[in-house]
């Protein structure tokens, strides 16, 4: 895997992969397979040539299938640093994606368990929901995924604190900018007219101008 180059003062966190539960069944079955074309090794060499290169043809592709499923399940990675999200995706081996998502973008982490399986083997899936109206990240059959959650959690938390300085040092307006990005727009809407509200109502009334009166001589 090619080395991860990080931001200056940025450091990883977590590592996450699937849960190995999701290629051991493929592991399983690869294996009965095998067992099954041995079993049938001495009928297969007594029906002549086509028999042995069967026997030879299953093996080889039994064991070609199980490297790619590990090497598949290797390249498929999501890691979590100081500062973003960093998702690799690899459905084949000609075939690879990155993305990234900062972690000021996030608006919230929820962590499912769904199934007997995963009560028992502690994995689920990790949804990320993004600003901005983006469709949400989902990590499926991750290991540990409340533990994950509250890792994540307490990311924000810590990248939100510093924001909050740093916006408060150098426009405290931006600061209140800042928190209504986890707003809808509809809230938005409502937000402003609120603030007009709430300013015409400290908005002192203006004294009407009295014309100054002429006096006789």
């Amino acid at each position: 895997m090619e080395k991860l180059v990080l931001k200056e003062n940025e450091t990883v966190v977590r590592e996450l992969r699937h849960h190995p539960m999701i290629v051991i069944p493929h592991l399983i079955i690869s294996f009965l397979i095998l067992v099954l074309d041995f079993f049938l090794m001495y009928w297969l060499f007594l029906q002549g040539w086509w028999g042995v290169a069967l026997f030879c043809a299953v093996i080889l592709i039994i064991v070609f299938y199980i490297l790619r499923l590990i090497f598949l399940y290797r390249r498929n990675n999501f890691i979590i640093t100081t500062e973003r999200l960093i998702d690799h995706e690899q459905p084949s081996f000609f075939e690879r994606f990155q993305n990234e998502l900062p972690l000021h973008k996030i608006k919230s982490v929820e962590a499912k368990k769904k199934g007997i399986g995963g009560a028992i083997f502690n994995y689920g899936n990790i949804v990320i929901d993004i600003m901005d109206d983006v469709a949400p990240l989902e990590l499926y059959k991750i290991a540990k995924p409340l533990e994950v959650q509250r890792e994540l959690l307490a990311l924000l938390d810590k990248e939100g604190e510093t924001i909050k300085e740093e916006l408060v040092k150098d426009d405290p307006l931006a600061l209140v900018l800042a928190e209504t990005r986890l707003l809808s727009v509809d809230q938005k809407e409502r937000l402003i007219e609120r603030i007009g509200q709430q300013i015409d109502v400290e908005q002192p009334a203006e004294k009407p101008v009295t014309p100054p009166q002429n006096k006789g001589l």
